[in-house]
């Protein structure tokens, strides 16, 4: 039997589409500079109603970065709110923006490493995190021909879900559901046919994984990003995109990971590269995620 979805949810999933369509033609006709401030407005209203996705943020910088006074850690969380409401700003936007002026916000760095593994043939898969605005790296891959799939959660709500799935079709990128039957032989079959897989592995899911260190203390970790490389031999590029102080982004595809034999090694290797890019901009990251909701005495999710 499917879960059942709360009265709440399925209320706010009816109205919340068509007011993010709204927002999306508003902030279509704005300037780039103005998107941004629009979405700085949503991250104060995120800081200040959402009072459990606040606690969990303080809760989790406390785990991972101990190191930071209280009021440190207070200031990084809420420009966390303000950088994830710009993200949701940006996004809106890119609904309705061309591939050119997509290209014209985004400096790149090292993508001639990716095109010389297309051109020898080999596969490539992206891995990265929910870092900077992660859908735009998607985005600018697609706009540059690289024919990247990216594996995803479907949303609970249908709406919100086909508002995403719209944005990234726009510009070429396509869904695989993680859910839907034969995912994992869709998979499979990108990097057979010679196209790009994207896979983001940087949350506790229910899939299959492995328990890897994330800031010091055991994550559970999806898995398959490793196993599918190292079954298809292929080139894995870590890629992160930030979001810079005047506005624009800049997306570094880094070299390609020389991936050990065994899977779970791997998957802590591609986790390393994920946490050292989230202290380089540490307010850039998910920290409202419950990353280490599941610890290895109780694998199960309880607590």
């Amino acid at each position: 039997m499917s879960e059942r979805i709360p009265l709440r949810r399925r209320i706010r999933a009816l109205f919340l589409a068509p007011v993010l369509r709204a927002i999306a033609w508003l902030v279509g006709l704005l300037p780039w500079s103005f998107v941004q401030r629009c979405g700085r407005l949503f991250g104060h209203l995120g800081w200040r109603v959402g009072r459990r996705e606040r606690l969990r943020t303080l809760d989790h910088l406390a785990l991972a970065l101990p190191e930071l006074s209280t009021a440190e850690r207070h200031e990084l969380a809420h420009a966390n709110f303000l950088h994830q409401g710009i993200n949701l700003a940006e996004c809106l936007a890119m609904l309705s923006m061309s591939s050119e002026r997509i290209e014209e916000l985004i400096e790149v760095e090292g993508w001639e490493r990716v095109e010389a593994a297309r051109n020898a043939g080999q596969p490539v898969m992206i891995i990265t995190g929910h870092c900077g605005n992660w859908e735009l790296l998607a985005a600018l891959a697609n706009i540059r021909g690289l024919g990247m799939e990216v594996v995803a959660r479907t949303l609970d709500e249908g709406q919100l879900n086909q508002l995403l799935l719209r944005l990234r079709s726009r510009f070429g990128t396509r869904t695989i559901e993680r859910s839907s039957p034969g995912a994992a032989r869709q998979l499979l079959q990108v990097l057979r046919d010679g196209r790009a897989l994207g896979m983001l592995i940087d949350q506790d899911t229910r899939v299959a994984g492995v328990w890897v260190p994330f800031f010091g203390h055991p994550a559970y970790t999806p898995v398959g990003a490793a196993k599918i490389a190292l079954k298809r031999q292929a080139a894995v590029f870590p890629s992160f995109i930030e979001r810079l102080p005047n506005g624009h982004h800049r997306l570094r595809f880094h070299a390609a990971f020389d991936l050990p034999p065994d899977p779970t090694q791997a998957t802590a290797l591609m986790t390393r590269a994920i946490e050292h890019h989230i202290r380089r901009c540490p307010e850039q990251w998910v920290w409202m995620h419950r990353r280490w909701r599941r610890q290895p005495a109780t694998a199960d999710g309880s607590s």
